[in-house]
């Protein structure tokens, strides 16, 4: 998979999660964010925020049940 359809894929998952509160949709928002910041073109700064959003992501997820 390339980097725009991770960034792609990843925005839409956040935006079904947050409009439906799908928990499926934050997990796996959080799998391409982890890609997405695992990636060697990442900055610091776009590895910064994907790991805050999967946290956020896993901690309102948790929170919900």
């Amino acid at each position: 998979m390339q980097s725009k359809d991770l960034y792609a894929g990843a925005l839409t998952l956040v935006l079904r999660h947050d409009l439906t509160g799908c928990a499926q949709s934050a997990h796996q928002a959080v799998d391409l964010l982890q890609r997405l910041a695992a990636l060697p073109t990442a900055d610091s700064d776009t590895r910064s925020l994907c790991e805050q959003m999967c946290e956020r992501l896993l901690d309102e997820v948790e929170h919900a049940t």
